[in-house]
């Protein structure tokens, strides 16, 4: 692809994009939707941007974005808040992604007619069990909703990517398409290395930024250490350990650190506010390109030969899938409120991470079909493997955006006031 037609796309799109934001502010709704449609209609519909550009770009841009996405949404998150909430996003990271994951799966080969032992649809159910904070952290950084309710949700994004990429890569070991010896093991070492990862770039910078201050480049210094933890434990880790560790997590816990430690030293303050600033600056243009591009990444043939389908795969994830696994999840003791497990289970957006996987197993399946054992490709072929997946995966992301960012506000009001 050449560097001026990339440009030119994101020249396009920051300019559409900011009309679209700023329409979605004066009549008093959250953009993600508007800017998800403007990708439809510029990719797909009007033919503007082609998907297989648009595809290219955004896993670029979505890993980028997502990265300052969790930085800045764990920098603002306070521990006073998060240990408040710990239980209940450990309860929903766990129980609830698992139970939500396995409907999600029954509910795609219910529709697709397959026997409920086949693991494609427990590929798509792996595929979009984790909530998306891209989505998250946008909706509650413009809203009053309860810091409780708030901070629940957002850290149960931030926490259970970790779990949707094992659980992905375990589905896909049944069809070849995962080298993964030890799943849990990876789990492990994904989100707890993760864990570790990220408190020590938390104290590194913290002792990078107590020698002296930085002034305009602190805002700099802070993101270029986010992607750098995210390289090492994504890439550098597992040449090293044979195992990656969780950089989403790892650039997480750095914001909480951060945020909640550093911020705190007189000394730092005015760095702090800085980075503040210029990362909720940047968040915004990263997630114009986000949205925007994963409305244009997706093929109209796809589209019309699975839409339907897809379509209802993503309300039985969306609506009996994740509901079922928030609410088993939360009756276990402490019991949240009724109130808060009806927001809860209809509060959880897919975004990013489930975009990206799917894009990587339609890629892998596309390149590599005749991997894929006969006894599953004799219920579906692998072309319809990859289509169906890919667009059930979109639907789910566009549904759950556009109906769960339009009514966060609404919804709330409505429960808590």
């Amino acid at each position: 692809m050449e560097i001026s037609l990339v440009i030119g796309y994101i020249s396009l799109l920051f300019i559409i994009g900011s009309f679209i934001a700023k329409l979605a502010d004066r009549i008093g709704i959250p953009d993600i939707p508007l800017l998800l449609i403007t990708g439809l209609l510029i990719g797909p519909v009007l033919g503007l941007i082609s998907p297989i550009y648009a595809q290219t770009i955004f896993s670029f841009v979505g890993t980028i974005g997502l990265i300052i996405l969790l930085l800045v949404g764990a920098f603002e998150m306070r521990w006073i808040v998060l240990k408040r909430v710990l239980k209940t996003v450990l309860k929903l990271d766990t129980i609830g992604l698992v139970i939500s994951l396995l409907i999600s799966g029954i509910i795609f080969s219910f529709i697709y007619a397959l026997p409920f032992t086949n693991p494609i649809g427990f590929i798509y159910g792996a595929v979009n069990c984790a909530t998306d904070p891209a989505t998250l952290i946008p909706i509650f950084s413009k809203s009053d909703v309860d810091p409780k309710i708030a901070v629940t949700l957002e850290a149960e994004s931030v926490f259970n990517d970790p779990l949707g990429i094992v659980a992905t890569t375990l589905t896909l070991s049944s069809l070849g398409l995962s080298k993964s010896v030890n799943p849990i093991l990876d789990f492990v070492m994904l989100a707890f290395g993760g864990l570790a990862l990220g408190y020590i770039g938390g104290k590194i910078f913290e002792f990078v930024v107590s020698k002296d201050e930085f002034g305009e480049y602190i805002a700099p210094l802070g993101v270029g250490s986010a992607m750098a933890l995210w390289f090492f434990g994504e890439d550098v880790a597992p040449h090293f350990l044979g195992y990656g560790l969780s950089g989403y997590m790892a650039v997480a816990i750095m914001g909480l650190y951060i945020g909640n430690v550093v911020t705190k030293k007189p000394k730092n303050s005015k760095d702090m506010h800085k980075m503040a600033e210029f990362c909720t600056d940047l968040s915004s243009l990263t997630r114009i390109l986000i949205f925007v591009f994963l409305g244009a990444s997706i093929s109209l043939p796809l589209l019309k030969s699975f839409g339907i389908y897809g379509l209802l795969c993503a309300i039985g994830t969306l609506f009996i899938a994740r509901p079922i696994g928030v609410f088993i999840a939360t009756a276990i003791p402490p019991v949240s409120s009724l109130k808060e497990r009806i927001y809860f289970a209809l509060e959880g957006p897919r975004g990013v991470v489930p975009a990206a996987l799917a894009a990587m197993i339609y890629t892998n399946i596309m390149h590599n079909p005749g991997i894929i054992p006969h006894s599953i490709t004799q219920y579906m072929p692998p072309e319809m493997i990859a289509g169906s997946i890919l667009v059930a995966t979109f639907a789910t992301i566009f549904l759950s955006v556009i109906v769960e960012a339009s009514w966060a506000y609404p919804l709330a009001n409505k429960l808590f006031k």
